[in-house]
C-alpha cells in the first residue's frame, strides 16, 4: 500500500469520477485505475462499484474513507512540523534574561518573531547573569540576554545587543538630586549599594573600576542580586550606586539618576548562545532574528 493511492482513492471518493480525478492529479486514467486496483489488492476488498454511467463508493469504501483522510491529513501536518522544525520555526525556546532586558529589550523581540514563527513556543525567566552561564553551558537554557562582559566561555557565543550610560543614583533628598550631572570624586566619602559580585561579576568589576578611575575605594553599605533592590535600597537612604540608565527608568522609587561627568564605559547587555555547532535550528533561527532587529549596522 502506497501512500499516493490512497491520495488517489480521496480524490475519487471525493469527485467519484475517474476521469475528473486523472486530470487533477495529473495521471492519465489507465495508471490511476492500477492504483486503485493495486490499493484494493492490498487492503483485500473493493472500494469502488463502478461502471459505464457512475462510479460509487462501497460500504468498505466508505468505511476506509473517514480513516484515510485522517490518517493522511495527520501525516501532513506531521510532514508540516517537520518542515518547520528544520527550518527552525517549530519547537521550545527557553530564554533567560536579566530584569532591565526584561521591561522592553526581550518582550520586543519576541512578539515581533512570535509574528513570523507562530508555532514556536516559549519558556521565559528572570535570571542573574552568573546563573544563565552555567545554565547554557549545561544546556538547560537556549538563550541568555545578560549584563557584559562575562569573560571567557569557549562554547558560547556573545554578541552585543544594547549600550547605554552609567548614572548614579541618590534619594530625590539628597543634596545632589538637583545636580543634571555629577563628577564621582563628589561621592567620595559617601556610602554605595553594590550589585553581588557572584550574580554578575563582569559587571560589578566594571563599577568598581569606575570608581577606583576617580580615585574612590568605595565603602558599600550593602550588596544586591537585583537591580531594583539596589534601587529601593538607595531610595531607603542605605547609600548611593551606580547603575545602567534603563534600570532607573521605570522605577516608580523616589530616587534621581544623575549623568557621570566622568568618562566612563558603557553598560552592554548581550545575546548568548551555545556555539552553532551545539544550537538546534529554532534556536539559531532566533539568533539571528534577534541580532537583525537589535544590532544597528556600524
Amino acid at each position: 500500500m502506497e501512500l499516493r493511492q490512497i491520495r488517489s482513492f480521496l480524490s475519487i471518493a471525493e469527485t467519484l469520477h475517474f476521469g475528473r480525478t486523472a486530470e487533477l492529479v495529473h495521471l492519465s486514467q489507465p495508471a490511476l485505475s492500477l492504483q486503485i486496483r493495486a490499493l484494493e489488492e492490498a487492503i483485500g476488498v473493493r472500494l469502488f462499484e463502478r461502471n459505464r454511467r457512475k462510479t460509487t463508493l462501497t460500504a468498505a469504501g466508505f468505511a476506509f474513507r473517514e480513516a484515510a483522510a485522517a490518517a493522511v491529513l495527520q501525516l501532513d501536518q506531521a510532514i508540516r512540523r517537520a518542515t518547520l522544525a528544520a527550518n527552525g520555526k517549530l519547537g521550545l525556546l527557553s530564554i533567560g534574561f536579566i530584569s532591565t532586558a526584561g521591561s522592553e529589550l526581550v518582550p520586543n523581540v519576541i512578539r515581533l518573531f512570535r509574528e513570523l514563527n507562530p508555532d514556536v513556543q516559549f519558556s521565559l525567566r528572570n535570571i542573574l547573569t552568573a546563573d544563565q552561564i552555567r545554565m547554557l553551558e549545561a544546556g538547560s537554557l537556549d538563550i541568555g540576554f545578560l549584563r557584559l562582559p562575562i569573560g571567557g566561555h569557549s562554547q558560547l557565543e556573545v554578541v552585543t545587543v544594547h549600550r547605554e550610560s552609567f548614572v548614579l543614583v541618590v534619594p530625590s533628598r539628597h543634596k545632589l538630586a538637583k545636580r543634571k550631572r555629577v563628577r564621582l570624586s563628589e561621592v567620595a566619602s559617601q556610602d554605595f549599594v553594590m550589585y553581588e559580585r557572584t550574580h554578575a561579576p563582569g559587571f560589578h568589576d566594571l563599577v568598581i573600576g569606575m570608581l577606583r578611575n576617580a580615585g574612590i575605594v568605595p565603602h558599600v553599605s550593602q550588596t544586591a542580586g537585583e537591580m531594583p533592590t539596589l534601587i529601593s535600597l538607595v531610595d531607603a537612604g542605605m547609600g548611593l550606586s551606580i547603575l545602567p540608565a534603563s534600570a532607573v527608568r521605570h522605577s516608580v522609587a523616589s530616587v534621581v539618576a544623575c549623568e557621570i561627568a566622568d568618562a566612563t564605559p558603557m553598560s552592554e547587555i548581550g545575546i548568548i548562545a551555545v556555539s552553532k555547532n551545539n544550537r538546534t535550528a529554532v534556536v539559531d533561527t532566533f539568533r539571528s532574528f534577534a541580532l537583525n532587529k537589535l544590532v544597528r549596522p556600524k
